[in-house]
């Protein structure tokens, strides 16, 4: 079977691996011992009051082991803590730490600079028009 290289969904799942290994790289390189993966999940605890293992695996669309493997690594580095529900005690909300606070602000430093690098000679319409037809293929897909 040949594969189309050309193909939108082709060439759109290999720039979206192009990018995370370039950002995988970098944080290597600036020794930040974060995944792209862990990254995200840390940007999602910034934008949420409360966040629970089910909540960020909906989010990240992955499976609720997979967030766990990546939460028990943030926690043993010192990123993220557990905390209990007050009300239900199984429950258990995932909090940034202020060392993840500090780890994360460097990573968004990586990836701004990265998309600085990655966005030349892209104009501020084509990002523009980018963005729209992304957002209209994501609405699709979820009909």
């Amino acid at each position: 079977m040949e594969i189309n290289t050309n193909s939108l969904q082709f060439l759109f799942a290999n720039t979206i691996r192009a990018l995370f290994r370039q950002s995988g790289k970098e944080f290597e390189n600036q020794e930040l011992n974060l995944s792209p993966e862990q990254h995200y999940l840390l940007r999602i605890l910034t934008s949420q009051e409360e966040s629970i293992q089910s909540d960020l695996a909906e989010i990240m669309q992955k499976d609720k082991s997979a967030i766990m493997r990546h939460v028990d690594q943030l926690e043993n580095a010192g990123y993220v803590i557990r905390v209990n529900d007050a009300i239900d005690r199984r429950k258990k909300h995932i909090v940034i730490t202020e060392a993840g606070a500090i780890v994360l602000k460097k990573c968004e430093d990586v990836i701004s600079n990265l998309m600085q690098k990655n966005l030349k000679g892209i104009s501020e319409e084509e990002l523009s028009s980018f963005k729209k037809v992304l957002i209209k293929l994501k609405e699709n897909a979820e009909e």
